[in-house]
């Protein structure tokens, strides 16, 4: 048998439907190109199949630090950020432990500290302002936070006044390349997740990173699951980062495609949009499950995000192709 407290949730879920359009899950609209694709088979083709993966994900982490200025020993990468992400949650989270986890946010965070023991304080959003708020923590506080937010699309105005409570921050930027953020200054007490499924176009390889002081990063190396990482994956990842002329294509077009979107649908009437640097955008209706339902039945499939606290009768859609963006505006004005 579970324990009680895993006995009482909810897991994680997904409203699986067929569409021809599918824009719920926050994915690049672009698939990496093919020459990408044969030079990737033909690495991978070159390394052994019966050895493990590089204990340390060596390549990757040297490739990462290289890109942003860092040291191979600030970095640890996963099988996605989520897997991370519960590893510094098993670090730093125990029984008492209290944790400051915004709502609405990605509902994964309150799952990971609720099995780690920790107690969660919620952070109450906004997702008009546009803006997540500073919250009140103390040096025994964990902060986990997500910017741009999922799945409202708001940004933190600035990491300084957080890390001035000297509580534990695990930043989530998932979504930072969206926003046009940098990675911030690291220390000990900042943890920041990055992923290549959103910008770079690898979800279906599940490859994420974070980076930290050498001192955290150690720490949170003895809970991370070892050979997390695939010779696949790995070897896509590093790829991707001498590639990252297509990274920068894809966000600039998703960016701008965003801006389209929320200005477009601002001019339905009975649509409130939310303020979004995410590659998503977030708004409430007048009634989120009919309109769901009858972009359903045009094959256009989104997110029903109307269960999460304070977004009554709201709905995600992800930024797609302009085309898929065209066809998503036009089924929207007709339905709304």
């Amino acid at each position: 048998m579970s324990r009680a407290v895993v006995a009482a949730m909810v897991a994680y879920t997904l409203e699986l439907r067929e569409a021809g359009m599918k824009l719920n899950q926050n994915e690049s609209p672009f698939d990496v190109p093919a020459d990408f694709k044969r030079a990737l088979f033909d690495r991978v083709a070159e390394r052994p199949w019966n050895r493990y993966p590089d204990f340390e994900s060596t390549p990757l982490r040297e490739a990462l630090a290289r890109e942003y200025g860092l040291a191979p020993e600030n970095i640890l990468t996963g099988n996605g950020s989520n897997e991370l992400l519960a590893a510094a949650i098993g670090t730093f989270v125990g029984p008492g432990t209290e944790v400051i986890v915004p709502r609405p946010t990605f509902t994964l965070y309150e799952k990971l500290v609720t099995v780690a023991g920790g107690t969660v304080i919620p952070l109450e959003l906004d997702p008009r302002s546009g803006i997540l708020p500073v919250p009140k923590a103390t040096p025994n506080s964990v902060i986990i936070l997500c910017s741009p937010n999922n799945p409202t699309g708001g940004v933190l105005a600035s990491l300084e006044p957080l890390l001035e409570t000297g509580a534990i921050v695990l930043y989530d930027r998932a979504y930072g390349d969206f926003a046009f953020d940098s990675l911030p200054p690291l220390n000990d007490r900042l943890v920041v997740f990055s992923t290549f499924s959103k910008a770079w176009g690898l979800a279906g390889l599940r490859v994420g990173w974070l980076a930290t002081t050498a001192t955290t990063a150690r720490e949170i190396r003895k809970v991370k699951l070892p050979y997390s990482l695939n010779i696949v994956s790995e070897t896509a990842a590093v790829l991707a980062l001498e590639r990252r002329d297509v990274r920068d294509r894809f966000v600039t077009l998703v960016a701008s495609e965003r801006e389209r979107m929320a200005a477009m649908m601002r001019q339905i009437e009975s649509i409130e949009v939310f303020p979004s640097q995410a590659n998503f955008i977030a708004f409430r209706t007048r009634a989120s499950r009919p309109i769901f339902e009858a972009l359903c039945a045009r094959g256009i499939l989104i997110r029903d995000i109307s269960s999460y606290p304070g977004l009554t009768n709201c709905l995600r859609v992800s930024v797609g192709s302009p085309a898929e963006n065209d066809a998503f505006l036009a089924a929207l004005e007709e339905i709304a």
